[in-house]
């Protein structure tokens, strides 16, 4: 192995991350020439005893609402349109190229689990994974960051910004803000409605209050930020709630201006 490898098991080391759950958000790009790449990582950490939990995002699965459906502060304007829909099959390694390699290699790991939202799906490997991803629903999309397993849980951002850090969704609907809905296509259960997040292009303007959770190393090319899960939520949610604007990426942003305002509204 390189020395990227060397750096890489030394990090582990300093940021005590053995035997943890890691909620890994990760550019490879970030860590130069690592020998063996994205799979290479995945099974350091889980020589190391860690569960690693990814996202495993899909979105050409959402499709139309039913007929008569009509949510305010959806996140939405005007008309629902989608070119082509492919249902979800949880058994399909299939997730978005955006999601980056090392998810992929994730849902790619012979011993991966992957949970059922048709959206915003979750996998993982380890000893924990079965438990934490169990604790994910349609409704509650976020309920992997809840539990007694997750209770010393690392966040760890491995060359990324707090935009790509979904636990902060978490934290925004722990500040009081409802969660959009959408709908989509599976393979198994045909049309359902889930609960999704909002836009996380404002989360940067998160990051002085995530610094108290906040362990910072360089690691190759770039930067591994590792967060206590519980103080980051701790910290974001109280931000929102003081500054309920510091989440919005522009006035413009639909996503935003809805969630901004508190989410989603149902009119019965």
């Amino acid at each position: 192995m390189t020395n990227t490898f060397l750096e890489v098991k030394s990090a582990i080391q300093t940021l005590s991350l053995n035997n943890k759950v890691l909620f890994v958000h990760a550019s490879i790009r970030s860590l130069g020439k690592l020998d063996g790449g994205a799979i290479a990582l995945v099974n350091t950490f889980l020589d190391a005893g860690c569960t690693v939990i990814v996202p495993a995002f899909n979105y050409d699965t959402l499709c139309l609402p039913p007929k008569g459906v009509d949510y305010q502060q959806n996140g939405h304007r005007g008309q629902w349109h989608f070119e082509h829909t492919e249902p979800f099959d949880v058994s399909s390694n299939h997730i978005e190229p955006s999601m980056g390699a090392f998810a992929a290699a994730v849902v790619n790991h012979p011993k991966r689990l992957r949970t059922d939202h048709p959206i915003n799906s979750f996998a993982g490997v380890g000893p924990k994974a079965g438990a934490i991803l169990a604790q994910q629903t349609d409704a509650e999309v976020y309920g992997h960051y809840q539990g007694s397993e997750v209770k010393d849980a690392i966040v760890l951002s491995i060359g990324v910004t707090p935009k790509s850090l979904t636990p902060i969704h978490c934290a925004e609907q722990q500040a009081g803000r409802r969660l959009f809905r959408r709908w989509a296509l599976t393979a198994s259960r045909g049309e359902v409605e889930v609960c999704i997040g909002s836009c996380s292009n404002g989360f940067n303007q998160l990051e002085d209050a995530m610094q108290p959770a906040a362990t910072k190393i360089t690691v190759g090319l770039g930067d591994w930020t590792s967060y206590s899960l519980e103080s980051l939520l701790e910290n974001c949610t109280r931000a929102i709630i003081e500054n309920p604007s510091i989440t919005q990426c522009n006035i413009d942003c639909p996503r935003c201006q809805d969630m901004v305002s508190g989410g989603l509204i149902i009119n019965n």
